[in-house]
């Protein structure tokens, strides 16, 4: 869901992706490490067990850590 999509839905606040942070891919609940977001709707993640992958960005969401 884009920025303006959450505006539009009476969000209180826009999910944000942070590069440096965490996420969590929707359809398999794992979490990544978040390397680059762009502004085009695709991030590149990686994976515990190794690799780096571009995913679009609608497929993750942001985890939010105390700290």
């Amino acid at each position: 869901m884009s920025f303006i999509e959450q505006l539009k839905n009476n969000r209180p606040y826009p999910v944000v992706l942070r590069q440096g942070g965490k996420a969590r891919i929707v359809h398999t609940g794992q979490i990544v490490d978040v390397k680059r977001v762009s502004d085009h709707g695709i991030s590149m993640v990686s994976f515990r067990t190794g690799g780096e992958y571009l995913i679009s960005n609608k497929f993750l969401e942001p985890v939010h850590t105390l700290r």
